[in-house]
C-alpha cells in the first residue's frame, strides 16, 4: 500500500479522543471510590492517588504508542498484533504496580483477602480500561485506513485524469500542425516568401504558447486570446482575403484563468466547416462576453444558426475530445454548443466564472 502521510489535524483528533477516554475513565473510577470506600470505613485518598498514578502511566504509554502506530501504514490485523505485543507487558506491569501500592496502603481487612482473588481482581481492573482503549484506538485506526484508501484512490484518479487530459491535448495539436505545414509548403511552391515568413512568425508565436503550457495549468484568459489571434493570423495567411475576421472583445477581458489551447479546436473547425468548404469570402465572428456568472466565447460565421444540427451522425474527433476535456476540467459547470448548417459553422463555449481561477494581479 502506498504510504499516505497522516495530516496533523487527524493526529490532533487522536489525542483529543485519547485524553477524553482516560479522563472519563478516571472520573468514573473516582466516583466509584468516593462512594464505595467510605462505606467500608476506609480512607479513600490512597486509592485515589494510586489510580491517578496508574492512569497517568497508561495515558503516557498508550498515547505515545498510539501516536507512533498511527503514523505507520499497516493492515488492520497486523496493527492489532503489534499493539498486543506492547499492551500485554504493560498490563502485567500495571497489575504488579497497582497490587504493590494497594498492599502497601491497604487496611488489614483487605490484606486478609485470598491472594489469588486479589490478583484476579487486579488483573480485571487493570485489563478493562486497557481493553477499552484498544477498542477506541482500533476504531480510529480503521477510520484512518479508510481515509488513506480514499485519498489514494483520489490521487490515482487525479493522475489518470491528468494523463487523459494530456492525451486529449496531444490529439488536438497535430491537426493544426499538418494544415499549417501544408499551407507553408504551398507558399514556398508559389515563391511567396513574404507570406511564408509571416506564417513562420505566427507559427513560432503559437508553438511557443503551446510548449510553454504543457501541464494543463490554467493561464490568464488574455494569453489564450493572444494564442487564438496568432492561430487566426496563420489561417488568414493560408486563405488570404477570403477569410475576414470580426473580433468582438470587451475593452477589458475578464481577469480569469483559462485552460490553455481550449479554443484551438473550435477555431480549427470554424475554419474547416466554413472557409474551407465555401468558395466565396467568409466573415468569421469571434465574440468574448461575460453575462452574469457565465463566460461565453463564440466562434461563428455570420448568419450561422445555432439551432441546426450536424448533417452527419458523428461529430469531428477533435470536438469530441474537446467535450471530454471540458467534462474532465469543469463537469457540469461548462457547456459546449455546436452546429453546422447551410448558414455556416457556429460554436459557443460557456463556463461558469466561479469554476475559473481568479488571475487578478
Amino acid at each position: 500500500m502506498m504510504a499516505v502521510p497522516l495530516p496533523p489535524q487527524r493526529l490532533s483528533n487522536f489525542w483529543y479522543w485519547h485524553l477524553l477516554y482516560w479522563l472519563s475513565y478516571l472520573l468514573i473510577k473516582f466516583t466509584h471510590l468516593a462512594v464505595l470506600v467510605p462505606l467500608q470505613n476506609e480512607s479513600s485518598w490512597p486509592y485515589l492517588w494510586i489510580y491517578s498514578l496508574v492512569t497517568l502511566i497508561n495515558v503516557l504509554c498508550t498515547g505515545l504508542l498510539g501516536q507512533h502506530e498511527l503514523l505507520q501504514q499497516r493492515p488492520f490485523w497486523q496493527q492489532l498484533k503489534r499493539l498486543l505485543l506492547v499492551l500485554v507487558p504493560l498490563w502485567l506491569a500495571m497489575v504488579i504496580l497497582r497490587q504493590t501500592l494497594v498492599m502497601h496502603f491497604a487496611t488489614p481487612m483487605f490484606q486478609e483477602v485470598d491472594s489469588l482473588l486479589k490478583y484476579f481482581v487486579a488483573f480485571s481492573l487493570v485489563l478493562l480500561p486497557l481493553a477499552g482503549w484498544l477498542a477506541v484506538f482500533m476504531l480510529i485506526k480503521a477510520n484512518q485506513l479508510h481515509y488513506s484508501s480514499v485519498l489514494q484512490q483520489q490521487q490515482l484518479a487525479k493522475k489518470a485524469r491528468q494523463a487523459r487530459l494530456k492525451v486529449l491535448r496531444y490529439q488536438l495539436n497535430p491537426h493544426f500542425m499538418f494544415n499549417t505545414l501544408n499551407a507553408l509548403n504551398a507558399l514556398i511552391v508559389q515563391r511567396n516568401g513574404q507570406a511564408a515568413e509571416q506564417l513562420i512568425q505566427h507559427l513560432s508565436t503559437y508553438l511557443r504558447h503551446s510548449l510553454k503550457n504543457q501541464q494543463d495549468e490554467f493561464i490568464p484568459l488574455q494569453q489564450e486570446l493572444d494564442a487564438l489571434t496568432a492561430y487566426m493570423a496563420i489561417q488568414q495567411v493560408r486563405f488570404g482575403e477570403r477569410l475576414q475576421l470580426s473580433w468582438q472583445l470587451p475593452d477589458q477581458p475578464p481577469k480569469v484563468c483559462f485552460p490553455p489551447l481550449l479554443l484551438q479546436p473550435l477555431a480549427e473547425n470554424a475554419i474547416q466547416f466554413s472557409v474551407a468548404e465555401v468558395a466565396g469570402d467568409i466573415c468569421l465572428q469571434i465574440t468574448v462576453q461575460q453575462t452574469g456568472p457565465q463566460l461565453h466565447i463564440r466562434l461563428a460565421q455570420q448568419g450561422a444558426s445555432a439551432t441546426a444540427g450536424w448533417p452527419n451522425a458523428s461529430q469531428p474527433l477533435n470536438l469530441v475530445n474537446l467535450a471530454e476535456r471540458l467534462q474532465l476540467l469543469f463537469g457540469s459547470a461548462a457547456s459546449l454548443t455546436l452546429s453546422h448548417s447551410n448558414s455556416g459553422f457556429y460554436s459557443q463555449l460557456s463556463i461558469a466564472t466561479e469554476a475559473l481561477n481568479d488571475c487578478r494581479t
